[in-house]
């Protein structure tokens, strides 16, 4: 059988579901050609060793996957030949999965800037902290008064603070939210906006009478 892998078993790129770990190969192949690597990941609050993954022999690196977020995990690699398997080599340390990065604080309270009988337009502050990394978009959410649930209803780029939610129904009373998201996940939804009547904004009954007492007045002065 072969000699162990070489080490240190290095652990990187780590996130919170995977991380990439590489070794080296051994020094003593038993005098054949390594047909392949068998990786193990271990839960170090469970214990007990579980398949992470295989690559072959020539391959000396490989992406883990399936990790929970905030557990930490310890890894083997044993290296096998048509005469069996290594001993295997260990990380020296437990790697704790998470982000290098984190969610961004929640945006600033939507501002109703102009709205219609079936839609609304929102303005909104940036997070205060990115968490590290951009904000790639931002998830406008409404909610029509008197339920609880909390609807999506658009997405903008994250580099925009303002943006259009739809469909909403004429009459009815409407509230709205702004969650903003990196690659670490969603942060906490802003307050919400001021309660909304869907309706228009400018009444057609008070425009024409607008018209007309401007005609008259017009008429008037010729």
């Amino acid at each position: 059988r072969p000699a162990k892998p070489e080490g240190p078993l290095k652990v990187s790129d780590v996130t919170k579901e995977n991380c990439v770990i590489s070794w080296r190969p051994p020094l003593d192949n038993g005098g054949c050609p390594i047909e392949r690597y068998v990786i193990e990941k271990q839960d170090v609050g469970r214990g007990g060793w579980a398949p992470a993954g295989e690559v072959n022999g020539e391959t000396t690196t490989l992406r883990v996957t399936k990790l929970v977020a905030g557990k930490e995990y310890l890894f083997r690699v044993r290296a096998v030949n048509k005469e069996g398997e290594s001993e295997p080599l260990e990380t020296s340390a437990a790697t704790l999965a998470r982000n290098p990065f984190d969610e961004p604080t929640a945006p600033g309270t939507p501002q109703i800037s102009d709205w219609d009988q079936n839609h609304v337009d929102l303005e909104w502050q940036a997070p205060e902290k990115d968490g590290g990394t951009p904000i790639e978009k931002y998830v406008i959410e409404r909610r029509e008064k008197g339920r609880d649930q909390w609807l999506k209803g658009a997405e903008v780029d994250g580099v925009q603070t303002k943006g259009a939610c739809g469909g909403l129904n004429e009459g009815k009373e409407y509230e709205f939210r702004v969650v903003a998201v990196n690659k670490a996940g969603p942060s906490e939804p802003s307050e919400p906006s001021k309660i909304l009547i869907a309706k228009p904004r400018f009444c057609m009954k008070f425009y024409l009478v607008s018209l007309i007492s401007e005609r008259i007045t017009y008429s008037s002065f010729l």
